[in-house]
């Protein structure tokens, strides 16, 4: 095999050329614009719909949602009403680190998002969005004392969604402080721990996106000629900052390192609104209950009262997050009667709309489904505006175990540019503006990929899917691909006369690794009882 020294993955959240390669042609990103004439890149297709909760476990582990289940932040556990929280345990056993991990190679996974609780493998773990700072988020547990003697606080993310953040100036000044202390973990890490993969995430290209796109895009709405400039000035340094960092931490990898670039989706403006909640209602779908106005409050004061005796800084943290889920998961689904309704949503997160259909056998769940694809092609009359509505059936665009969890549809209108909002029956059907300020831009299908290093080739535009980054990175170390990815290894980037190029992909039965496990297991048993003289 080639030689190789370290594979290093750098994760760059919600990440699209459509804003990286007019700033490279403008001579603003240096470290990009070297990277993408010196290697191989294009566009990496997110799952549908593109949220970072189930796209990021679809390119750990190679599976679509079909046979993950997760498409989303919230998800089924089962055929219920209830939505569970995206968790390691999605990810344990079946990412492409644990297959690395169980070949005796060195790990490290640097702020992941919805891997926690952090667990076991070959190396290190750090969690990342979905967990908090004064949770357990590192493996082994002393790393994170380890990282908070480099820089105090720890901490997972900038709340852009805080309303305190309506000045954008404080934003973007808590934002610089959180990347002074980010880069100098990730840097401690990259140069002191031993690895021989890294996957290090940056989630702040997402946030910095949903809360600035209005002040870079002339056409939006919310624009203002006044102030858009100067802030238009701040996202660009934004992105100079990360592209300054990627440069520090390939200057400090080994020489030959192979570097991938990955988003786990693109970027777009958000300048609409679209009520799904009280769309299934005003159609006849969803039924809600009696007396819901003693419930709305009832439960809105649960949640009052949780939020209310939390500090800000512990709003995400395990408990709370609990706390919270349970009073808004209550609330929700005590507003829907779910004998009656014959299709409902479940309150998923706001780039796409969810439909769940409730019905007795496969012939009626098939006419519920036929009536709703005619009037979802047909909203235009309801929201007295011409929109374009694309339809997406989960059972026909993926298959796998967990396919029945998934809903039955999965829409968005204007090609993502409407956000869906599914958990609100008081606001409007139809908004021409976001629903806040601070989430002007939203999610798109297509992010970025990019392949860098020795036995790549250089300036290779391709097209991949987000599934194949796992099955790549475990050819890459010559090892075997379990058989139950959906990815392909993506063989257009390597070198002719590269073995990774000479090397046909081999494929496993999924129990592989598990297998090769318990045999190493028996090995030492056996080896520990030959040398206490018990066999």
């Amino acid at each position: 095999m080639d030689k190789l020294q370290k594979l290093l993955v750098i994760g760059l959240d919600g990440a699209t050329w459509e804003v990286l390669t007019p700033l490279i042609e403008e001579k603003k990103l240096p470290t990009l614009e070297k990277l993408v004439k010196t290697g191989s890149y294009g566009v990496l297709e997110s799952t549908v719909p593109p949220v970072t909760g189930g796209a990021w476990l679809s390119l750990a582990t190679g599976k679509t949602p079909g046979k993950t289940g997760i498409i989303d932040f919230l998800n089924r556990r089962n055929p219920n009403f209830k939505l569970y929280p995206t968790s390691s345990e999605d990810f344990r056993g079946h990412s492409f680190w644990d297959y690395l991990s169980k070949e005796n190679k060195k790990i490290g996974i640097f702020n992941y998002p919805m891997l926690f609780p952090p667990y076991k493998v070959n190396g290190f773990m750090i969690s990342g969005l979905g967990s908090a700072p004064d949770d357990d988020i590192t493996f082994p547990p002393s790393l994170k004392r380890e990282l908070e003697n480099i820089a105090r606080p720890y901490q997972i993310s900038v709340d852009y969604h805080d309303k305190k953040y309506d000045n954008l100036d404080l934003f973007i000044q808590d934002l610089n402080n959180f990347l002074d202390r980010f880069e100098k973990w990730a840097y401690h890490v990259i140069k002191n721990k031993e690895w021989d993969a890294l996957f290090l995430v940056f989630s702040a290209t997402d946030w910095v996106q949903h809360i600035m796109w209005r002040h870079m895009d002339e056409s939006h709405p919310l624009y203002d000629s006044k102030v858009s400039p100067r802030y238009r000035e701040e996202f660009i340094k934004f992105w100079q900052r990360i592209d300054k960092t990627l440069g520090n931490i390939l200057d400090m990898s080994p020489k030959d390192t192979i570097v991938f670039l990955v988003s786990d989706h693109g970027f777009g403006p958000n300048d609409q609104t679209f009520n799904l909640a009280k769309w299934l209602v005003m159609k006849g779908y969803m039924r809600r209950k009696r007396n819901v106005q003693k419930l709305i409050k009832k439960h809105a004061y649960k949640v009052a009262t949780v939020v209310a005796k939390t500090p800000i800084r512990r709003l995400f943290s395990t408990k709370t997050r609990k706390s919270v889920g349970n009073a808004l998961r209550t609330s929700i689904a005590d507003e829907i009667d779910f004998e009656k309704s014959k299709a409902y949503c479940l309150g998923h997160t706001i780039p796409f709309g969810a439909i769940y259909i409730n019905a007795s056998n496969e012939q009626e769940r098939d006419e519920i489904k036929a009536r709703l694809v005619g009037d979802l092609k047909n909203i235009s009359k309801d929201v007295g505006k011409e929109v374009e509505v694309q339809i997406y059936e989960p059972k026909k665009l993926y298959s796998g175990e967990r396919v029945n969890l998934l809903p039955d549809i999965i829409f968005t209108i204007n090609d993502w540019r409407c956000v869906i909002i599914e958990d609100n029956f008081d606001r409007p059907l139809f908004e021409e503006k976001p629903f806040s300020t601070r989430h002007t831009g939203s999610h798109r299908l297509n992010g970025i990929f990019l392949a860098h290093g020795p036995g790549i080739r250089k300036g290779k535009r391709i097209n991949a899917k987000i599934y194949d980054i796992a099955p790549t990175i475990l050819h890459i170390f010559g090892l075997p691909i379990p058989s139950d990815m959906d990815g392909r290894v993506l063989m257009e980037i390597f070198e002719e006369d590269s073995e990774f190029a000479r090397r046909a992909p081999r494929y496993v039965n999924p129990s592989y690794y598990e297998k090769k496990s318990e045999d190493e297991k028996l090995k030492k048993t056996i080896k520990n009882l030959k040398l206490k003289g018990k066999i």
